[in-house]
């Protein structure tokens, strides 16, 4: 253990553990589990599967890690395609297609609507702020820079940092409770931007490959790091960086169940969910 001290100070980092050890569900019927958003208003977990080279698919799991169902919306019938991010505001649940934004109900999954973004390569995450404007990323092609688009609340969509390399092919993004935006991609830097798109400040994690970004209500983050195999908090007013989780083959689109202080770890390969208790909770 002091060793392994000594090694987060180096990284500039702490070590920090969860009360309980994690516990992963697997082998329930995922496909390509990218995505994980809880559910306040039912107590319960969305998540989103790839399912390959068919329509993808979101299932409902319970917080005792059950799968209520499994195709809670069914992408052969919806026409979803490959569902990457998710967001839940309000009633709706918005869901980042390759090339579009999907809307369902919140309460039956039926489909409620979608927006199209012209120019969207590879739509991967979304989130919505308090005025209903949705921030999303795009990853692009293997062979093109990333872009980042915006929707205003009556449907106008604009490209709200244009495509270029800098963006490191953003992949998650989140929305902080005083309305900045973060986002992260391919590097190790997390970009802080106001709502006009410009630059803030920056952070830089340990190790990089961010996907998902969870933004905490105490101004906090929680950041999945693919190269560091590991999920990250990042304290507020520039405090530390404290690795939560460990191990991870591929973290993808984290989420937090705040009325569990639970980090959930969906895993694309491993076709699974990874439950972390906390520290606190």
């Amino acid at each position: 253990m002091l060793k392994a001290f000594w090694l987060a100070a180096l990284l500039g980092t702490t070590v920090a553990h969860a009360q309980q050890a994690p516990r992963t569900i697997a082998n329930v019927g995922f496909v390509g589990s990218e995505c994980v958003r809880y559910d306040a208003a039912a107590d319960r977990y969305l998540v989103s599967n790839l399912n390959g080279d068919q329509p993808g698919f979101i299932s409902i799991v319970t917080p005792d890690g059950a799968v209520e169902t499994l195709k809670w919306i069914d992408g052969t019938a919806s026409g979803l395609s490959d569902p990457l991010g998710l967001f839940i505001a309000g009633e709706k649940v918005y869901v980042a297609d390759p090339g579009m934004i999907r809307i369902y109900d919140r309460l039956t999954g039926k489909a409620a609507g979608g927006i199209a973004v012209p120019g969207a390569q590879r739509l991967n995450d979304l989130a919505v702020a308090k005025d209903g404007t949705i921030y999303v990323t795009d990853s692009a092609r293997s062979d093109q820079p990333g872009a980042l688009f915006r929707i205003s609340p009556s449907g106008q969509v604009s490209e709200w940092v244009a495509r270029n390399d800098t963006l490191e092919k953003p992949n998650g993004i989140a929305v902080m409770p005083d309305g900045t935006i973060v986002h992260g991609g391919r590097g190790v830097n997390l970009v802080f931007r106001d709502p006009s798109g410009r630059i803030l400040r920056e952070r830089s994690l340990p190790l990089g490959r961010i996907d998902g970004i969870v933004a905490l209500a105490d101004g906090g983050l929680l950041v999945a790091s693919q190269d560091g195999h590991a999920v990250y908090h990042v304290a507020v007013n520039d405090g530390p960086i404290t690795q939560v989780a460990r191990d991870i083959e591929v973290p993808a689109a984290i989420g937090h169940d705040p009325k569990r202080n639970r980090l959930i770890v969906p895993q694309i390969r491993a076709a699974s969910l990874t439950f972390v208790d906390l520290p606190g909770s």
